[in-house]
């Protein structure tokens, strides 16, 4: 139940609406979040990025509705989104470990190269041949 506490208060709740919710006290709600918040404590900034990647691409997403909808006041927040955003976005250096792709994908095969790429003498040549 503790992992379903921290689920909800990421999702926004405020502890009192949970507790009231389940029918149990502020102090039992608070103690079961410390717990699931115990158990992740090893993966804590990544699970971290990814709830917060996840709370600004929700952001993003109703930003951009509005300003589908014609809704100017919606350019500042989504502005705000915007720098939230690029902070957790490191910029991708493919000598960067995190960012090779992994050993066991195939690449694709190259390009074939031409064999034979035409001259300008053999151009010339053509068009004699064709009476040009």
């Amino acid at each position: 139940m503790s992992e379903n506490a921290f689920q909800a208060l990421a999702a926004g709740w405020s502890i009192r609406q949970i507790a009231d919710v389940r029918k149990v006290s502020v102090r039992t709600i608070q103690r079961e979040i410390e717990r699931a918040v115990a158990k992740r404590r090893l993966d804590a900034p990544d699970r971290f990025i990814h709830l917060q990647l996840a709370r600004l691409t929700k952001a993003l997403r109703v930003t951009d509705l509005r300003l589908d909808h014609g809704e100017l006041a919606a350019v500042a927040p989504l502005l705000k989104v915007v720098a939230a955003l690029e902070r957790y976005h490191r910029s991708i250096d493919p000598r960067d470990p995190v960012h090779a792709p992994p050993a066991h994908l195939a690449l694709p095969a190259p390009p074939l190269a031409l064999t034979h790429a035409a001259s300008q003498c053999d151009t010339a040549e053509r068009a004699t041949d064709f009476g040009a």
